[in-house]
């Protein structure tokens, strides 16, 4: 089950929403059922308008006074309103899945931003027969070490290898876009170092870049205006972002649809994102993912420049853009956590690519 918060200030007043959002696939087939819970505490009258996204190749049925929009054909957008009640009420959705996709709803938005949202983990019972045979191996454990504790062993040394990290420990849920620090590792990366000169880009910047994809089945990320050619790594915590770019995990896989959000030191080795302010309006970003090569381009915001500032609790720039897309995240000013600078760049290609390496 998942659950979303968010908090509305206008006019009639602060409007404090709550959603209750379980997914159930019906056996054997490619339907599944949605349930929401909802409710708004607020002084107002008037009914509050909430929005889901959900992947779905089609939708089998919604209740009355919702309405759908289709914003992609594998994406839906469901809009019903919540009453000023206080009170649960309960809303029923059946979809089609998309390819077999059980994780169905993507995002839940309040007046067009991303809502807060938190996975309830399903409770853990253990047996009285499991906490019993856990009990006598201990107990035998035990009674072997005694046995065996007059003997002497010797050993010149005993290395002990250390815990290794994988892409699916878990993470905390985004509530800031990151602001790490880390010490500098060995992994070789093409770069441009922290305040060095930024140089121009040439018409074989890109080519060389992309040569230099290694053939390791890894995802690759290419930004031929800042002459940067890195890994994409699975997470954001400190230790990720020291191999290399880092990939929201509570987001869209790189190679997906969505809306991709991607972070970087702009200081801290390796400081991918460095010069992240110089990017340009349709500006290149690529994405090497296994053997394809997904070219996102850079787009304008409502000023016309390449990037925004917002603030580190901002999670709302990683939401749903209505198109595929990736969003590059970093620190901003220079030198502190203070804010964030964020680049969207809209998905405009995806076509064979040939690791040569």
């Amino acid at each position: 089950m998942k659950r979303y918060s968010a908090s509305l200030l206008d006019p009639a007043g602060t409007r404090h929403v709550e959603l209750r959002v379980r997914t159930k696939a019906t056996w054997g087939s490619d339907t599944s059922t949605v349930t929401v819970r909802s409710r708004v505490r607020t002084e107002a009258l008037l009914s509050t308008s909430v929005a889901l996204h959900l992947r779905a190749d089609a939708m089998r049925s919604i209740p009355s006074g919702s309405v759908t929009a289709q914003i992609t054909p594998s994406l839906h957008e469901v809009t019903f309103a919540v009453a000023p009640s206080g009170e649960w009420s309960t809303s029923t959705f059946a979809v089609t899945r998309s390819r077999g996709d059980k994780n169905v709803v993507t995002h839940a938005l309040l007046a067009g931003r991303a809502m807060t949202s938190t996975t309830v983990n399903r409770k853990v019972y253990v047996s009285v027969s499991t906490m019993v045979a856990t009990l006598l191996l201990l107990l035998g454990s035990f009674i072997v070490s005694k046995s065996s504790s007059d003997r002497t062993v010797f050993a010149d040394q005993i290395s002990i290898a250390p815990l290794q990290t994988t892409d699916s420990t878990l993470e905390a849920p985004v509530t800031t876009l990151p602001a790490p620090t880390i010490a500098p590792t060995t992994q070789k990366f093409s770069v441009l170092p922290a305040k060095s000169e930024f140089p121009t880009m040439e018409p074989q910047t890109e080519d060389e870049l992309l040569a230099g994809v290694p053939n390791d089945g890894k995802t690759w990320i290419v930004i031929p205006r800042l002459h940067l050619r890195m890994q994409i790594v699975s997470g954001i915590s400190d230790d990720r972002l020291a191999l290399g770019v880092g990939w929201y995990r509570r987001g869209p896989k790189p190679g997906t649809k969505g809306n991709i959000g991607l972070a970087g030191h702009r200081t801290t080795y390796p400081a991918p994102f460095f010069f992240l302010d110089k990017m340009r309006v349709a500006d290149s970003v690529i994405l090497i993912v296994r053997n394809e090569m997904h070219r996102y381009l850079v787009k304008a915001n409502e000023a016309g420049e390449p990037y925004d500032v917002v603030k580190p609790n901002n999670i709302g720039v990683l939401a749903y853009l209505g198109y595929d897309s990736v969003t590059l995240t970093t620190c901003t000013p220079i030198g502190t956590t203070n804010e964030r600078l964020i680049v969207h760049a809209k998905l405009m290609k995806r076509s064979p690519f040939d690791r040569k390496n």
